[in-house]
């Protein structure tokens, strides 16, 4: 791309206007529920305006949060990078690594907001609104899931707090997305961290801090554990794994 470091300039400004309108337009809502609550119900009593004055703040606050995670999460899913089922590879000064780095953006933007909501279906309905593929009975734990649009989710998976997935990397000059599969009844631990191009078997169990390098495959029903993570055990037992 010509010229990508005015486009770089340019782009930042206009995500930074674009970052207030996505933090200020959820606002109106909020406030508008805080109104209407609080004025509909005040009494005479001073302790029971109180009351009301904070049960309005707190629906007003999960309004808040709500309306956040739709607006990032739909803009995601207009401008994200489609990737197919093996892998994105484009010049590092590409309208690719724009579309990318907007997402990452839009995405970091909920974090306030989005550990508030772990584990839940709001986060997973987040998380799909952004481009993932998320199984039934997941149970996501880390605000930490990089490149929703790269990460497909099997049922009944367990992603543990402060995991960390990520779909993208830098290498050569170029930018690289990849899909990162995880296959239903696996078990991603703690503190995990899972580069892109993995795929994480059947029933499979990433020890708590493990590290998945790029593009390895973890077998079904196998435990894997350390930096960077090796086989320590041939089974893991885990249940649902033949569904």
């Amino acid at each position: 791309m010509k010229n990508f470091g005015l486009v770089q300039t340019i782009g930042s400004g206009v995500l930074l206007i674009y970052t207030v309108i996505l933090w200020g337009l959820p606002v109106a809502p909020a406030y508008a529920a805080f109104d209407q609550i609080s004025s509909q119900f005040l009494t005479t009593s001073t302790f029971a305006n109180y009351i009301i004055y904070g049960l309005s703040a707190g629906l007003a606050f999960m309004i808040y949060i709500l309306s956040l995670l739709f607006f990032s999460g739909m803009t995601q899913r207009i401008i994200h990078v489609r990737v197919p089922e093996d892998k994105i590879v484009d010049k590092l000064e590409s309208w690719t690594t724009v579309r990318w780095a907007v997402c990452a953006h839009l995405h970091r933007c909920t974090h306030p907001v989005l550990v508030h909501t772990i584990p839940s279906p709001i986060c997973n309905a987040y998380y799909r609104l952004a481009g993932a593929k998320i199984g039934k009975g997941v149970q996501i734990n880390t605000i930490n899931l990089n490149d929703p649009s790269t990460v497909t989710i099997g049922d009944k998976v367990v992603i543990g707090g402060r995991s960390v997935i990520n779909g993208h990397l830098v290498e050569k000059g170029q930018i690289v997305l990849a899909r990162v599969k995880l296959e239903a009844g696996c078990l991603i631990g703690a503190g995990s961290t899972i580069q892109p191009g993995v795929r994480i078997g059947k029933g499979a169990v990433i020890a708590t801090n493990g590290l998945v390098g790029k593009w390895k495959d973890i077998p079904d029903g196998e435990v894997w554990a350390g930096l960077p993570v090796k086989r320590i055990k041939e089974s893991s037992k885990r249940k649902g794994i033949e569904d």
